[in-house]
């Protein structure tokens, strides 16, 4: 190999190495943090209460029937359904899900439908369902990009907590599941995942052109830099 050619191929080199460090570092660093914390931490798993909801005794002549459930609800237009008994906040309830519509709840002792849970069924939820101390809750409504809150279905209740700082629970209005607890350490872990995959805005897509070239790129990178070895190593051998 020439030495004109050896010397584009260092410069190549350099140019590559000054291109791609600052992400090859992000990902790198990014990386690192993923494998710190447990991934059960960062979504606010170790706040949950696991409790059974049909653990107090119930009489069953009190219920109304499963049928007469179903034959008020639209679901029996689907296919498929499930009905569950359940306990939304501190109500027995009938749920009823199906692939097509949404989810329905009725009152399990008398049949009627229910909308959604109150203000107050929400702080109930978070202080029963969860070791946190509700201070505040609102209604979400619009979607944002990149929230904290993205890829679930509004609206939510957002309740907001005394500890951990800036900690929040979002439920489902119609459920009244948690559907998502965020903390300081979720939001680090996101910022950080929307680096790592290179999507700073909605945080969520790991396939697209700029993490392929700059991929691509850290290749190169790596490529030049084995070659210019072998071929250092070969000269100083002759």
């Amino acid at each position: 190999m020439s030495i004109d050619l050896k010397r584009k191929m260092r410069g190549w080199h350099r140019w590559l190495g000054l291109i791609t460090s600052i992400q090859l570092l992000l990902w790198t660093l990014s990386g690192l943090f993923f494998t710190v914390p447990d991934i059960t931490d960062v979504r606010g798993e170790q706040y949950r209460l696991n409790q059974d909801n049909l653990t107090e005794a119930l009489k069953p002549n009190n219920l109304i029937p499963v049928n007469r459930i179903i034959s008020n609800s639209n679901a029996l237009l689907e296919k498929n359904f499930e009905v569950i008994l359940r306990k939304r906040a501190d109500a027995w309830v009938y749920q009823i899900k199906s692939d097509e519509r949404k989810t329905e709840i009725f009152n399990a002792f008398n049949s009627k439908p229910l909308a959604s849970i109150s203000l107050s069924e929400a702080i109930w939820i978070v202080k029963n369902k969860t070791t946190l101390n509700p201070t505040g809750v609102d209604l979400i409504n619009e979607p944002k990009i990149g929230s904290e809150y993205r890829g679930r279905d509004l609206p939510l209740f957002r309740v907001r907590v005394e500890e951990p700082k800036s900690g929040v629970v979002y439920i489902d209005p119609i459920t009244g599941d948690i559907v998502a607890i965020r903390t300081t350490l979720w939001r680090a872990w996101d910022f950080l995942w929307s680096l790592h995959i290179m999507d700073y805005r909605e945080r969520d897509d790991f396939s697209h052109w700029l993490i392929r070239i700059f991929a691509a790129l850290s290749v190169l990178t790596v490529v030049s830099g084995i070659v210019l070895w072998i071929i250092s190593s070969r000269l100083k051998n002759k």
